[in-house]
């Protein structure tokens, strides 16, 4: 017969004598608890090894202009941020110093987007076209500001763009909403 241990001395299953037919479990990849870590960390660090990134720091981004074309490792990727069916009608993107900000426009949803300088994307704010109440770009020395103000009396903004795509961003907006509330 086995003898007891306090709940804290934990035994695995197949280290009880009683039962001879028992094995313990490989574990797959990596070490055991004590040398490796809680399994969850390890599939973490797998995951963060095989990961690509294709970040780089801002000062060697190159062009901010925004028809020109950006090398495809600089564009931004938003595997995983997009629902399965939905088209992306319009992306409007900061200039430095706010260079990871973006508004997307979809035809469900507008979305208010950051990403880091890993390529991790964060959603701020979501809306669809119908409940935008108004959207307008504002000019200022060079610059413009766009904001969607929504019915329940939030908004979303994105400052420092280029009047002529934030124009671009608000006649794009304008014609989605006229034709989700026909």
């Amino acid at each position: 017969m086995t003898s007891h241990s306090l709940p804290s001395d934990s035994v695995h299953p197949a280290d009880d004598p009683d039962r001879p037919d028992s094995v313990r479990p490989a574990v797959p990849d990596g070490p055991s608890l004590a040398e490796g870590g809680w399994f969850p960390f390890r599939a973490f660090r797998r995951w963060a090894r095989t990961r690509r990134t294709d970040s780089r720091p801002a000062a060697q981004r190159g062009s901010t202009a925004p028809d020109s074309p950006r090398p495809r490792s600089e564009r931004f990727n938003a595997r995983g941020l997009f629902r399965p069916g939905e088209i992306e009608y319009a992306r409007l993107r900061s200039l430095p110093p706010f260079d990871t900000d973006l508004l997307i426009l979809t035809n469900v949803r507008i979305m208010r987007v950051r990403t880091d300088a890993q390529g991790s994307i964060a959603q701020l704010s979501e809306a669809t076209p119908r409940q935008a109440a108004d959207v307008r770009a504002e000019e200022s020395r060079g610059r413009a500001t766009v904001t969607v103000e929504l019915h329940v009396g939030s908004s979303m903004r994105l400052e420092e763009t280029t009047p002529a795509e934030a124009q671009r961003f608000v006649d794009t907006f304008t014609e989605v909403v006229s034709r989700s509330r026909t």
